[in-house]
């Protein structure tokens, strides 16, 4: 896991190596075991080590093969190096001299082409250089798990695994939001898969290689999810289950340095600590704790960790001494991408477990490609209510009861169901795109700036209801699909920056394609019966391989901080300061008088804005420069570029 960057300079013109470097410097935190910088011509590739595998200088990148012909700065683990290391000495007299994964890629490479990254079988973000060919290639795993940002600027493209670096080597002196972009982020807490906050600068799509040449940009994908229900008898289900996750979580547990399992009360992490124990290996178990009880899941995670046999350590995430500077943190690591809930919590959780392990398994996935989420239950309970009820009185009902009830501080209170539901159920007849929204529809009105007013009608789901209404099925069928291609970007980007904030390399077994793919081939009956629990499946595959009662019976709580208590205790001096002295800031995208109006009335109690208020919360300190070391980087007038990159974009 590591930190990569790049620049190509399509006119032909040199790469500046001073700023190459300040690119991977920026990226530091991602690798702080080494540096590596590989520059010829028009073409540079900058790395940062975060060394896992093979820690001798021989794993350094950039990595080349023995005649320089191909040449590639990686970020991820591949978990079926082995066999391709097999294929690629037996098929093509491949020699190889490390047993570092990333030796692999180069060859892979030589010998498929581009048909490579379907062989591929792991969490990666490559960029790699083709000498001869002089053509420049960008890929990122199936469902995005390692990101990988790029901007054509001018003649030249660049890349990094955040945007920082992007920034730290470009010098855009107009930086500008992108408003529909903007529009998304302040409804789901991400721009979405393929674009940023800022104008001209876009992610490589999950599942997608995207090649340049000095004329040409070409992208395609090579691997989505899909569904092709098959598997219908529960005993098979769970046979194929359980091989396949151990096979995975074994393959998973390869590191040459201390290795962990991040343990919730949930159904997804107790599957993976138990299939831990199944391997024979006993690494430590870690659980967040909060003061909260309605977040709290200690009980249930020591119950795992003692029905498994494996060490547990409680992480204390909450009442941090400057939860200020906390927030701030997180924001400068988002590069104010994302503004995810639990972020807080897991940024703490990750600071934590890096002073015992440098990598943790995690249980994330589980309730996109497993029917997990109650989001789907109220999918449901729509589709039946619609012909019932007028959207108009759902969307009023909502409204009302979004505005009662604002000192109930716990984890989604009655009230806030009930708001979520009516507010969902009028919005769209594709309700299930709206139940997670951050800022509702109606509080757009009072928010949305001039340069937003002409987005004030229009979904800011394009692309979440695009996966939604391209998926063939039923509604859940859909539902799954839009959450495993939308949804789950959002949970991808917190775990990434989060946990490589503290150089922690995460690993998602239930994210690896083998998992995902069967998933794909069970019945609906078996994930989400109409008469059983949701995730059904894995709970009766907990029961099997030994999961406490009280585990696999538990009410799904999320890892979530208590935001409404949060923003008007801890973080009120900020909200005070960003959110109401300096809201000016906002200004074109947001309206400064009407993000004054809704802190105000969530500081006093009058409402819960909780949610709302998070992104922008998140874009005001993003935009303002206060998250301490991003001062330089978020600010809208940045340095100028040198004569190499001469004309700035706009």
């Amino acid at each position: 896991m590591c930190g990569i960057a790049g620049w190509f300079e399509r006119s032909g013109a040199l790469v500046n190596p001073r700023l190459l470097r300040r690119m991977g410097e920026s990226l530091a935190h991602r690798g702080p075991d080494g540096d590596g910088l590989w520059y010829r011509g028009q073409i540079g590739l900058a790395h940062r080590r975060l060394a896992i595998r093979d820690l001798s200088e021989a794993g350094r990148q950039p990595m080349s093969d023995p005649e320089s012909r191909v040449v590639v700065t990686y970020n991820g683990e591949l978990y079926n190096d082995a066999f391709l290391r097999r294929e690629l000495e037996r098929d093509f007299g491949v020699r190889f001299h490390t047993s570092c994964d990333t030796e692999i890629l180069p060859h892979a490479y030589l010998a498929w082409g581009d048909a490579m990254f379907e062989r591929l079988e792991g969490m990666f973000a490559i960029g790699l250089w083709d000498v001869e060919r002089r053509r420049l290639l960008l890929a990122r795993d199936g469902v995005g798990i390692k990101p990988l940002y790029y901007a054509e600027i001018d003649h030249a493209v660049l890349f990094a695994s955040e945007i920082k670096a992007l920034l730290a080597g470009s010098e855009i002196n107009a930086f500008r939001l992108d408003p529909e972009a903007l529009h998304t982020f302040l409804a789901a807490g991400h721009a979405g898969t393929q674009r940023s906050l800022i104008k001209g600068v876009a992610q490589v799509g999950p599942g997608s290689v995207v090649a340049f040449t000095s004329r040409d940009r070409e992208a395609r994908a090579f691997w989505t999810p899909r569904r092709a229900p098959e598997i219908v008898d529960l005993e098979q289900a769970i046979g194929l289950s359980a091989s396949t996750l151990e096979e995975v979580v074994a393959s998973q547990l390869v590191s040459d340095v201390p290795l962990g399992v991040l343990q919730s009360g949930g159904i997804d992490s107790t599957l993976v600590s138990l299939a831990v124990g199944r391997t024979g290996a006993r690494p430590p178990v870690f659980t967040a704790s909060f003061e909260e009880p309605s977040h709290d899941e200690t009980e249930l995670g020591r119950a795992v960790a003692n029905a498994v046999g494996l060490p547990h350590r409680v992480v204390p995430v909450e009442g941090a001494s400057d939860q200020v500077a906390l927030f701030q943190a997180v924001v400068h690591h988002f590069d104010g991408q994302c503004a995810d809930t639990g972020a807080l919590a897991f940024y703490r959780l990750s600071q934590a477990v890096r002073r015992h392990s440098k990598v943790a398994l995690s249980g994330d996935g589980g309730d996109e490609f497993f029917c997990g989420y109650e989001t789907y239950a109220a999918t449901q309970i729509a589709a039946a209510l619609r012909p019932l009820i007028p959207g108009r009185l759902a969307r009023n009902i909502g409204r009302v009861a979004y505005h009662r009830g604002a000192r109930a501080e716990g984890r989604l209170p009655l009230r806030a169901r009930v708001a979520r539901f009516g507010l969902g159920f009028g919005e769209s007849e594709r309700s299930h795109l709206e139940w997670r929204r951050l800022v509702p529809s109606f509080l757009t009105h009072r928010v949305y700036g001039p340069t937003m007013s002409g987005l004030l009608g229009q979904s800011p789901y394009g692309e979440y209801a695009h996966y939604y209404d391209t998926t063939y099925g039923s509604i859940l069928d859909k539902a799954m699909l839009a959450d495993q291609r939308f949804h789950l970007q959002s949970i991808l980007a917190k775990v990434d920056a989060m946990s490589m904030a503290h150089g922690l390399e995460i690993r998602v077994p239930l994210l690896d394609r083998r998992i995902m793919e069967l998933a794909g081939r069970m019945d609906l009956r078996l994930l989400h019966p109409r008469f059983g629990p949701p995730k059904y499946l894995l709970r009766s595959l907990a029961r099997q391989l030994g999961a406490p009662e009280k585990v696999t019976r538990a009410r799904k709580k999320g890892f979530n901080v208590p935001i409404a208590r949060l923003l008007r205790r801890e973080l009120r001096p900020l909200g005070d300061d960003v959110l109401d002295r300096q809201a000016d800031v906002l200004y074109p995208y947001l309206s400064p008088d009407g993000v004054r109006a809704l802190w105000r009335e969530h500081r006093e109690y009058r409402s819960d804005h909780a949610f709302a208020l998070w992104p922008i919360l998140t874009l005001a300190i993003w935009q303002a420069g206060l998250a301490g070391a991003s001062r330089e980087t978020t600010r809208i007038k940045l340095r100028r570029r040198p004569r190499a990159l001469r004309h700035a974009a706009s």
